[in-house]
């Protein structure tokens, strides 16, 4: 019988080519569809899922909360690693790491190259970790200070033949060298930590510090198998709690008591392995060691678009195969005639429908692994295709294909099975009653879910374009970081500074230990005028007398002033921004001193405070603007920073102020590398995840409306079919090709009408709470949703249009004839 039911199959797809072609491939493009969001999702859920005791190991993150602002972060200090192995017993083994930035590497002196993926770690590291070295001992590779592992590709672009066992490499200086330990396996492209070097993080004279409240860096732990980390974690905050009572009013001058009377916390927790690459809530003191983060609320965004895929991809298949069942309705009767059961012609219609199904899956893989390469380049990401041959992969796409064949196929096979043999052998088919409304109703459905998925890419795309047009504050174009300006050192960036001012096309250069869009030190400080077991923080920004003048900021009373050389007293002056004064509720900024807490001694540097600045975006517009310090930076401190160069408008410019600023770089630093950003550049960097979020809906939704569009060629070809006499009575009686369109395409945009009615408060619901995230939206915008209406209703026309036109032109003989 399932060899006769084949046989059918076939010859009715060898009979209905151009049907069965448009049927398939709306199949096929629905399933692909779903498959490449299939892979980026198990390419997301996969991270780090290689390691063997990945079920045991937790990285610990900060959770405190000081001056009403939550802090969520995976810097430690180097003393919890040690501190909590000893006294906590459900840990069993511990890690700490650390990473290097822009550090300068060479083995041959005439080759250097500027490394930027440089990982400190314990000697631990591969207790904990499953990363494979390829060549040392994993028990002393790291032990010994001054010891390096290098990746097979970094191994083979320092050393011929990657032969680099027992040489020495060299960072930064002649005399820091270090002796290459072992080779280790490149970081997979599933693990949440990357890296091109691994250096013995005893090596760095940090990690011997014991200050509680240095968070500099990350500790990961290994429970015990049968530990709870609940317990584990409470039992850290008590020995964490032990240790800072004494400590804490050195250091701020409060008991533990008093500071969380304040409402303030300092506390840890552990985050398990697994949560790390989908989290982006917990902040990162540095990225250089780590992919970039996802988010776990977009996988659940395209998982529901590729559900709703799905469902367009089986309505259309509905449609369509209901929209040919008239010209089956003979080849039914005669059989029934001759004996065949309805239920004989169900299991013959559904197994027609598995087989089509099987055909458009196979049409569908296919058609991703040709894509696969050019989708990743589009969407930036690194989808392959060897995830489609996991073990679960095979019966989990045998099993989809078979229940969409079913779920596809069960209403047009009753439809089929439901022909009355008189009526159909006569020419005039009819089914039983209420399927002409299921027909709509799921034409109603196809279009509501394609004109969410719209509505919702419109919604992402308008969001992007606001986060990349805001006003941030601040001139971002002409501005150049210098970066990795150290070799200058403090004696010669003055210097340095008035050289390149020498040049016309380079209005104003500053130094400070930030540049704008890169905050890096966000300090707890105390205000004079408040209560002194509050705490405060600021983001601060040393920098010197031309930093308000580089970004042409403003200030924001008439009051106010910047830092001058001109004022002795300026030394211990500062400013801060309106945010600060709006969540800290200063009333009288002016006459307000700030205090920074200096060592453990209790100490304060006073800060007066000479001007508010207005708020900028000095970071991403995706955050909230927060309180903003900025006083000079000591001469005599050995941190450099950046250099902040301010160029004249336009390309030429750039370019000339480029070769000046190389030049006289060379000048000053002989063959230190020349490192520089365009600030504009590095603000559009923030954006990338809904970027690329974007382009993906947007490909899937343009997918949705033509797999839709395949759909209403169907109810549209079902609807002329049926109509074909009365169509030609119409004619006969000196009906116009427009009115008979106009006839025919009614009812569709009646359906159309009642699909945009129900989409668009789908569409806001599923969208308002990813707008909710961004402190900064485009909140509701009633042109998305009326530009997604229209959309929806022009392709409708267009296709409505194409598909009854040769029934409008068709000669009213042959159509009385046809029936």
């Amino acid at each position: 019988m399932f060899r006769s039911f084949i046989n059918v199959a076939v010859r009715n797809l060898r009979r209905n080519k151009a049907f069965n072609l448009v049927n398939i491939s709306g199949l096929a493009i629905g399933l692909a569809s779903s498959i490449f969001i299939i892979l980026y999702i198990i390419n997301e859920v996969n991270y780090d899922r290689f390691h063997t005791q990945g079920k045991q190991i937790y990285r610990m993150y900060l959770d405190g909360k000081f001056a009403g602002e939550e802090l969520r972060g995976a810097w430690n200090s180097p003393v919890f690693g040690p501190t909590f192995y000893e006294d906590v017993p459900e840990i069993v083994k511990y890690c700490r790491l650390d990473a290097g930035h822009n550090d300068l590497l060479w083995s041959d002196p005439a080759l250097k190259h500027l490394e930027d993926h440089i990982l400190y770690a314990d000697s631990t590291f591969f207790d904990v970790f499953s990363f494979a070295l390829l060549e040392g001992d994993p028990a002393t590779c790291l032990v010994e200070p001054n010891s390096i592992l290098l990746t097979e590709e970094s191994a083979a672009r320092y050393f011929k033949g990657g032969d680099a066992m027992g040489d020495a490499i060299y960072l930064n200086e002649e005399d820091n060298v270090y002796t290459v330990t072992g080779i280790v396996q490149n970081a997979p492209k599933n693990s949440h930590l990357f890296y091109d070097f691994i250096i013995s993080y005893c090596t760095m004279e940090s990690s011997r510090e014991n200050n509680f409240f240095h968070n500099n860096m990350f500790t990961y732990y290994v429970l015990d198998e049968q530990a709870d980390p609940q317990v584990a974690e409470d039992k850290i905050n008590a020995s964490l709690l032990e240790h800072i009572r004494p400590l804490l009013p050195q250091f701020m001058g409060i008991t533990v008591e008093e500071f969380e009377a304040s409402g303030n916390k300092y506390g840890l927790k552990l985050q398990h392995l697994y949560d790390i690459h989908l989290n982006p809530g917990i902040s990162l003191p540095a990225d250089n060691i780590f992919r970039p983060i996802g988010n776990k609320m977009y996988l659940y965004i395209f998982g529901v678009i590729a559900f709703f895929i799905l469902v367009v991809a089986s309505i259309n298949f509905m449609n369509l195969s209901t929209a040919r069942s008239i010209s089956r309705a003979k080849e039914v009767s005669l059989r029934k005639v001759v004996g065949s059961g309805r239920k004989a012609l169900i299991r013959q219609f559904l197994a027609e429908s598995v087989f089509l199904s099987v055909i458009s899956m196979l049409v569908a893989l296919v058609i991703v692994v040709l894509l696969l390469p050019q989708f990743n380049t589009v969407t930036g990401l690194t989808l392959r295709v060897g995830d489609l041959f996991r073990w679960y992969m095979f019966p989990a796409i045998l099993l989809l294909t078979v229940l969409l064949g079913i779920l596809s196929g069960i209403y047009p096979a009753f439809v089929l099975a439901s022909f009355k043999p008189i009526q159909a052998l006569k020419g005039n088919p009819t089914t039983s009653n209420g399927t002409g409304r299921l027909r709509s109703a799921l034409v109603i459905l196809q279009f509501t879910i394609s004109v969410v998925i719209v509505a919702g890419t419109l919604v992402i795309f308008w969001q992007f374009r606001y986060l990349m047009n805001k006003d941030v504050g601040f001139s971002q174009e002409n501005m150049i970081i210098m970066d990795r300006v150290w070799p200058l050192g403090n004696d010669k960036v003055e210097t340095f500074k008035a050289e390149l001012l020498k040049h016309s096309s380079i209005e104003a250069v500053s130094n400070s230990t930030a540049f704008l869009g890169s905050p890096n030190n966000n300090n707890g400080y105390k205000i004079k005028e408040k209560e002194d077991t509050e705490t405060f923080l600021f983001n601060t920004f040393w920098t010197d007398y031309d930093f308000l003048k580089t970004y042409r900021l403003e200030l924001a009373t008439s009051d106010s002033r910047f830092m001058s050389n001109e004022f002795g007293s300026d030394s211990t002056a500062c400013l801060i921004n309106e945010a600060a004064v709006r969540k800290f509720m200063i009333e009288d900024p002016l006459n307000t001193h700030i205090q920074w807490p200096q060592g453990e001694n209790g100490d304060f540097l006073d800060l007066r405070v000479i001007g508010v600045m207005k708020d900028i975006h000095y970071s991403s517009v995706k955050s909230e603007i927060a309180p903003m310090i900025v006083y000079l930076k000591r001469s005599d401190w050995n941190w450099v920073g950046y250099l902040n160069i301010r160029t004249k408008p336009g390309e030429e410019h750039n370019r000339l102020a480029l070769e000046h600023m190389e030049q006289t770089w060379k000048d000053f630093t002989g063959d230190a590398p020349f490192q520089y950003i365009f600030l504009d550049e590095f603000y559009d960097n923030f954006y990338a995840e809904e970027k690329r979020t974007g382009i993906i809906t947007l490909i899937f939704s343009i997918l949705s409306i033509f797999i839709a569009s395949l759909g209403l060629f169907g109810m549209t070809l079902y609807n002329t079919q049926k109509r074909t006499r009365e169509i030609g009575i119409r004619k006969v009686m000196g009906a116009t090709e427009m009115s008979i369109l106009g006839m025919v395409a009614r009812g569709i945009m009646v359906s159309l009408i009642l699909s945009i009615l129900i989409a668009w408060p789908l569409a806001w619901y599923m969208t308002r709470d990813w707008l909710n995230g961004f402190p900064y939206n485009i909140g509701f915008q009633p042109v998305i949703f009326v530009v997604s209406a229209l959309l929806a209703m022009v392709i409708a026309l267009i296709t409505v249009t194409l598909t009854a036109l040769k029934s409008a032109r068709m000669d009213p003989a042959m159509a009385l004839h046809n029936e």
